[in-house]
């Protein structure tokens, strides 16, 4: 006999739903990791800088997944490091000072538009 009962979500649920929501991507950051971050080119032949290194690479891969969800427009959502590198990090620009404020120049309106998107959105997230 089955009868209806209400499940209560308590956290050690929520995040047991939650981390059998991420079967599959596992393998994805794996790839991302190995190829894109450059977590096979070891520094060194030390286990404990080799460690470091990973661990690098993964507080990398864990900040751009926090700024394409957090602060970059919806259609970046799902894009490479790669991707991130040439549309956000490496912009052409000029650092001027005027007036006693430090300014950006940047040479294009769409990473203009774009960075000043993911700012407001960056400074959203602060809280008051």
């Amino acid at each position: 006999m089955i009868t209806s009962y209400t499940v209560i979500l308590t956290p050690s649920l929520r995040l047991i739903r939650w981390h059998r929501q991420k079967a599959g991507t596992v393998e994805h950051t794996h790839h991302v990791l190995k190829n894109e971050l450059a977590a096979t080119a070891l520094p060194s032949g030390k286990f404990g800088a080799n460690a470091a290194w990973f661990r690098l690479n993964i507080l990398t891969d864990n900040l751009l997944s926090a700024l394409k969800r957090l602060a970059l427009p919806g259609d970046l959502f799902d894009a490479r490091p790669k991707r991130l590198r040439f549309l956000v990090f490496n912009i052409v620009g000029k650092v001027v000072q005027h007036a006693r404020r430090t300014l950006v120049r940047l040479t294009s309106v769409v990473q203009q538009s774009l960075l000043g998107l993911a700012r407001s959105k960056i400074v959203a997230l602060s809280p008051a």
